[in-house]
């Protein structure tokens, strides 16, 4: 351990001067004996590991009887009176002997716990989450699911958009009614196409992090946070090379859509190239700087996206995710739909791999996964 790090330890142990180790005969205050029982909110410890880090590694007490449900015990004493604190399957949890606990204050225990930790995150842990995260030994979270839920919810609410806003012809509605009805019903299915592309993308540069581990993934070469943060288009040349023929005409089509629809709103409703302004002809007026081309412009027209052009869009998508899942990269699909955290360390890559021959074997593991990750699971 270098310098730096014991210094850090003895100024952790310091802060928690007031904390003892149990005695090895105490009653389990969990399990054995009745006692005071203080839930402690989330906000409290929002990484809840590192309150076993800082009492177990740092100050050296040794874990209790986990039980049922319970993902970690430590039991010590605090000024004397016996305490413990849990992770339980519905929170944290800390105990206090039933005896004295008018010789302790809860918040008072809470908070030294917490300047331990943010001493312990300044002073050690930053530099070992660094180091981790350059090495790869690192965990994503799978939030696939998430981004694929959010996207059916747009494309639903835009289909029924468009379809409510169907001139009828019915000498119970007036013409305005109707007209008024098709002005906001278009313009809903407008709101929810843009929402939905949207998703679409960030669904998918979502799936380029998890495909990663499932395309020649190279430790050396293949920086997590690099790639993370590289633009979707190198992101997908990485996990879906365009020498596939495939590959370069779905990029070349979902370029034309991330272009001219998420790309002009998320940057103010301008297109690239001065296209959204006008040029001045005098005695003449304001003409759009693509002129004839504006036709082609999302501003053209009454709405951005019309009930046409969403069908053709939604068949495009669906186009490019049966051939992910079906041909392109159909094992990091079924792992991304699985909902399982992915690890990227050496181990688990390897694991992957040896797993991936075949959809049917690849199932098995997922499921052998999830319920190992359910059993273990406390968020």
């Amino acid at each position: 351990m270098s310098e730096e790090f014991i210094s850090a330890y003895e100024i952790i142990r310091r802060e928690l001067k007031d904390f003892a180790c149990t005695d090895p005969n105490a009653p389990d205050l969990v399990w054995d004996v009745e006692s005071w029982c203080i839930p402690v909110e989330s906000h409290h410890f929002p990484a809840p590991s590192l309150v076993p880090f800082v009492l177990n590694k740092v100050c050296g007490f040794s874990f209790g009887n986990p039980g049922d449900k319970t993902h970690w015990v430590v039991p010590f004493k605090y000024q004397s009176v016996p305490c413990a604190i849990s992770l339980e399957k519905s929170g944290i949890f800390l105990y206090v002997s039933e005896e004295q606990k008018n010789y302790v204050n809860p918040s008072v225990i809470i908070d030294k716990l917490r300047k331990a930790i943010k001493e312990a995150e300044r002073k050690i842990l930053a530099k070992i989450a660094r180091e981790q995260v350059d090495t790869a030994n690192i965990t994503v979270v799978n939030q696939f699911n998430h981004f694929q839920s959010t996207y059916a919810y747009f494309r639903q609410r835009a289909a029924a958009s468009y379809k409510l806003g169907k001139i009828k012809n019915s000498t119970d509605i007036r013409a305005w009614e109707n007209l008024s009805l098709y002005f906001r019903a278009n313009s809903e299915g407008s709101c929810n196409s843009l929402a939905m592309i949207d998703t679409f993308f960030s669904r998918l540069e979502h799936f380029f992090v998890l495909a990663l581990a499932f395309s020649s993934f190279d430790r050396e070469g293949d920086r997590i946070s690099t790639f993370v943060g590289s633009v979707w288009s190198e992101k997908w040349k990485r996990v879906l090379p365009l020498t596939n023929g495939k590959s370069q005409y779905f990029y070349t089509k979902l370029v034309e859509v991330k272009e001219k629809y998420r790309n002009t709103f998320a940057h103010g409703g301008f297109e690239k190239k001065g296209a959204s302004f006008y040029f001045h002809l005098p005695e003449i007026g304001a003409i759009p700087v693509s002129m004839s081309g504006f036709r082609d412009s999302v501003h053209f027209g009454l709405f951005p996206i019309g009930e046409d052009v969403y069908q053709d869009i939604c068949g495009l998508l669906d186009d490019f995710d049966s051939w992910l899942k079906d041909e392109a990269l159909p094992i990091a699909w079924q792992f991304a739909e699985s909902s399982l955290n992915l690890r990227f360390d050496q181990e688990y890559i390897n694991q992957l791999h040896a797993v991936s021959d075949t959809k049917e074997a690849f199932k098995v593991w997922l499921e052998r996964e999830r319920y190992h990750e359910d059993m273990h699971s406390f968020n």
